[in-house]
Parts: C-alpha cells; sequence; structure tokens
C-alpha cells in the first residue's frame, strides 16, 4: 500500500513494507477485521472455561498494547491504531490453555510484540508471525506451564484433562492401542461429554442405521468442540464462520489454508493409521484437522500476506510444505501438535521461495509486473 508517511518526490513511487494488496480496505482495517472474525471462537473459548479464560486473553491483550505502545514511543511512531498490536495480543491469548500462569500470556505477547515485530521494523518488516513466535517461545521456555489443561464445561480449574489429540498421543505409545483415533481413546478410558453420548446415540439408531454406518462416540465433542483444549482452537466451526468471512471479504487468500488442511488431511488418512496399527488409509483424517490448532493457524496466521509467499504458485507450494510439515511433527515430533513451529519453518523459507519463483517467471511477465 502507498507509503503515505513521507513526501513524494517528483517522479518518484515510495511504497511501505508489505503487505501490497489491492483492496479498498487499509491495513488497519483489514486487521481490525481479522480481529472481529476471532470473536465468535474466543467466546465460545470463555463460555467453555470461563473466567481464567478471560483473564489470559485479557493479559495477553495488555502485555501487546503495553509492549507496543513502549515501543511506538521509543521510535516516535504511534501504531496502535493499526490494530496489529491488538489482533498479536488476541492470537497469543487463543493459542493458551486456560489454566496457564498470567506471565506466560504476557511473555508471549510481549516478545511477539518487542522481538518479533518491532525488532526488525514494525508492520511489514517482521519476518514470521509475531503471534506465533510469541506462542514458541512460551512453548520451549515453559512446556509444563503450557500442558496446563482445565476442563471444558466450566469445571473446577482444579481438574486437569487432556485434550483429546494430546490424550490420543499418550494412548498410542502404549502396548495394544490399535483402531482409529476414537475408538483408541474410548479403549483407554477417555470420557466425552453425557450430550455426546446421548447425540451420538440417536444419530447413529435413527440415521445411519439404514446405511450401516455409525458414528464413534466422541464426534459430536469434536466436531463442536465441547472439549479441552486452548482457548480459541477448540470450536471449528466458528474458526470456519470467521474463516468465511475474511475469504469472502478477500482478507485472506484461500490458496494457503486450503492447500495446507487438504494436504495435512491426506497424509493423516493414508500414514496416520500406521500410529494406531491400522495400516494404510485408516488415519481418522477428521479427527486430526479438527484437533489442536490446526484450523485457527491455518486460516489466521499461515497466510498471513506478510510471512507467506507474493505469488498465487508460491502460496500453494508454501501451503502444502505447511501440510507435510504439521504431518511429521504431529505424529513423530515432540513439540504438540506440531503447528506453530510448522509455520514459524515455513516462514524461513518464504523468501528462498519468492526469489526462485521471480527468478523462473519469464522475463516478459516480470517486466509487467514492474
Amino acid at each position: 500500500m502507498p507509503d503515505t508517511s513521507t513526501s513524494r518526490a517528483p517522479g518518484r513511487l515510495n511504497l511501505s513494507p508489505a503487505p501490497h494488496l489491492g483492496a479498498s480496505l487499509s491495513t488497519s482495517r483489514m486487521t481490525w477485521l481479522v480481529s472481529l472474525a476471532l470473536v465468535p471462537a474466543a467466546v465460545w473459548g470463555v463460555f467453555l472455561f470461563g473466567f481464567p479464560a478471560v483473564r489470559v486473553i485479557v493479559t495477553s491483550l495488555c502485555a501487546a498494547l503495553i509492549s507496543e505502545l513502549a515501543s511506538s514511543a521509543l521510535f516516535r511512531r504511534f501504531t496502535l491504531g493499526d490494530g496489529s498490536g491488538f489482533l498479536t495480543g488476541l492470537l497469543v491469548g487463543l493459542m493458551m490453555p486456560a489454566g496457564v500462569p498470567l506471565y506466560v500470556p504476557a511473555a508471549a505477547a510481549a516478545f511477539g510484540i518487542l522481538v518479533v515485530k518491532q525488532s526488525f521494523g514494525g508492520l511489514g518488516r517482521n519476518w514470521m508471525n509475531p503471534a506465533l513466535g510469541g506462542v514458541v517461545f512460551a512453548l520451549l521456555s515453559w512446556s509444563g506451564a503450557m500442558t496446563r489443561w482445565p476442563a471444558a464445561g466450566g469445571a473446577s480449574m482444579s481438574t486437569a484433562v487432556l485434550p483429546p489429540l494430546e490424550a490420543l498421543r499418550s494412548a498410542v505409545s502404549a502396548p495394544g492401542a490399535v483402531g482409529r483415533p476414537l475408538d483408541i481413546l474410548s479403549s483407554h478410558g477417555y470420557v466425552f461429554s453425557s450430550l455426546d453420548g446421548s447425540i451420538v446415540s440417536w444419530l447413529n439408531a435413527h440415521i445411519l442405521s439404514p446405511f450401516h454406518a455409525t458414528l464413534a462416540g466422541g464426534s459430536f465433542d469434536i466436531i463442536v468442540g465441547y472439549v479441552p483444549g486452548r482457548i480459541g482452537e477448540v470450536s471449528a466451526p466458528l474458526l470456519l464462520l470467521g474463516a468465511a468471512f475474511l475469504v469472502s471479504r478477500r482478507i485472506v487468500r484461500w490458496q494457503v489454508p486450503v492447500a495446507f488442511v487438504a494436504t495435512f488431511a491426506f497424509l493423516a488418512w493414508v500414514f496416520g493409521g500406521f500410529a494406531g496399527g491400522q495400516g494404510w488409509f485408516s488415519g481418522g483424517p477428521v479427527f486430526h484437522v479438527l484437533s489442536g490448532s490446526l484450523i485457527l493457524s491455518a486460516f489466521f496466521m499461515a497466510g498471513d500476506p506478510v510471512t507467506s509467499p507474493l505469488a498465487s504458485t508460491g502460496k500453494w507450494i508454501y501451503g502444502t510444505g505447511l501440510g507435510l510439515l504439521t504431518f511429521l511433527l504431529r505424529f513423530y515430533g515432540s513439540l504438540g501438535d506440531g503447528v506453530a513451529v510448522s509455520i514459524l519453518l515455513g516462514n524461513c523459507a518464504v523468501p528462498l521461495l519468492d526469489t526462485l519463483l521471480q527468478q523462473r517467471m519469464p522475463a516478459r511477465a516480470r517486466k509487467g509486473s514492474g
């Protein structure tokens, strides 16, 4: 977008850093709309985990805004109005468990703003997503605190319950874990809600029985998001609702998240069954797509126009690579669901990918795009 903060010399075009999007919306308006699209998922997280979730989100927002204001005073430019600091704080808060000590989201949000974003020049100059940078910093620094999982549904915060994905990772490491993800969880005593049991039983008896098909116990809770987890990641339907709004306004380009999710789902389907002793094409892709932070990160962070490729071809390559990395890290790594680390590694490769694609572009196309 044109840089209006400096005077233009005659015959000279001055540009601000990326993103350079041909759109009627300003960068600040787009940023605030992304925050607005996250509100339904945030409200659901507060409904599930109660006041502790509010404290985590507010702490993260305050730390991000204070850090943004402090850096603005240091560099003598006021940047709170562009909404990027607020969005970073909101994303960091939503990527936290509700049971985490408050110093963790505060440190993560401050790290994202001061180190990842402002130390490289501010909005448009950061080389990785600030929110994910802060989350991974917290994950590496306080791994124990980042896995304090409160029960969903308003239970006492002292009642620790593993999210389904974490419980599955523990179950498949035990001998005799055979079956699809929900079957393995059921055989190891994982408890879903009574509402899930009622709805799944009714669907199996009245809807699916003529087709000789059944839903596994836990399907309703997984789909709706009535499960433990990070505050903003659990409700895939509400996240997809917000993502659809952003895609319809052309704020988020669909190529990266679609390639990301589709690649991961395909690999989880083909190869994921080996973890449960099932073999090929039995990996439970729906469970893995809806569990963890895949939907939240794919649609709200992976496609960040500052840290994702410029060309359409690059977006497809980038999204496919993220899906592959996430599959490898989730199924064979030790850093949780692997999504955040995958995106940060992908961010590191974006400049090289842009350069290679620019070099392969025909000379006539380069001249026309200049």
